[in-house]
């Protein structure tokens, strides 16, 4: 589980996917809701675009949460099962 209710800090993403792979610091953010609070990666759409990544994808990941690190491992782009 990523831990980003401590202190909010960033997340470590590496796009092992990619050649040669990438490495950047994703910020994370804090947002009010009725119950409580909820947290999230900042610049998802940009994540996704980097790591070339579209809807209906499917996408091979792991987090290590000691080093809170999120890696993309393969991308595998979704393909219609209609004719």
């Amino acid at each position: 589980m990523a831990k980003l209710n401590l202190c909010l800090k960033d997340i470590t993403v590496r796009l092992l996917n990619m050649e040669p792979p990438v490495q950047f610091t994703n910020g994370t953010r804090r947002e009010r809701t009725h119950n409580g609070f909820r947290y999230a990666l900042r610049r998802w759409s940009k994540f996704m675009k980097t790591a070339g990544i579209k809807v209906r994808d499917n996408v091979d990941f792991c987090f290590d949460e000691n080093e809170q690190v999120l890696s993309v491992e393969k991308v595998v782009p979704y393909v219609s099962g209609r004719n």
